[in-house]
């Protein structure tokens, strides 16, 4: 069986004076990969359109000829 070691919920979002620190790294690092995973998915679809756009103008040059 596990024990829980706070006697309340309010106790465990406190954690005596710990709290605002434990809490803080926590969010920085959702901050971080929150960031990342933006950055991740905005540079992917920037690459996408790139590609189409090379694909795009090859094929019309093609076309051309």
């Amino acid at each position: 069986m596990i024990k829980f070691q706070f006697a309340s919920i309010g106790e465990f979002l406190l954690m005596d004076p710990h709290g605002v620190y434990v809490w803080s790294t926590y969010l920085l690092g959702l901050l971080v990969l929150g960031g990342l995973a933006y950055v991740t998915h905005s540079s992917h679809r920037a690459a996408i359109r790139r590609i189409r756009r090379q694909f795009e103008r090859e094929n019309s040059n093609e076309s051309e000829t």
